[in-house]
């Protein structure tokens, strides 16, 4: 008996120690650095600018020349469902991937973005985007997109 107690009282820790094996997830919100081009006679002043979450892209291939590409290699939902005022887009991951697979995350307002390698151990992305009565996607939502990457 007790070494059954000694085993699950280890599982909370050790699930909580792996978390970014588990799954991942895009930052609610990116602060990006702005510096403006000034024309002659005026002087420039950086700004500093939050931008929530608004989306995700998942690409195939190489991260750094994909992200410089001009049509990099996005790869489609396997399917997209509809629940009452959400739409529900799904990735799925097989085991046997040959190509490097890639998360990146949008942000409302700007170009710039975050990219991350998704792991082997990923199986499937849901991204959950607030719809109207109609089914189009929100360009203000009132919740954010829920990601979930498992």
């Amino acid at each position: 008996m007790r070494p059954i107690f000694v085993i699950a009282a280890l599982l909370p820790a050790a699930a909580a120690a792996t978390p970014a094996l588990a799954a991942m997830d895009c930052p609610a919100s990116l602060t990006v650095q702005a510096q403006p081009d000034a024309p002659g006679g005026w002087s420039p002043y950086p700004g500093r600018d939050s931008h929530s979450f608004a989306g995700i892209s998942i690409v195939a291939g190489d991260r750094a020349s994909q992200m410089t590409s001009a049509a990099p290699a996005t790869l489609a939902p396997d399917r997209e469902l509809r629940r009452g005022r959400s739409i529900v887009q799904v990735w799925e991951f097989s085991g046997s991937r040959r190509d490097n697979v890639f998360l990146v995350c949008r942000y409302r307002n700007t170009q710039a973005a975050l990219a991350a390698d998704l792991p082997r151990s990923i199986r499937r992305c849901t991204l959950t985007l607030e719809a109207d009565i109609r089914g189009t996607v929100l360009d203000e939502p009132k919740t954010p997109p829920q990601l979930d990457c498992r």
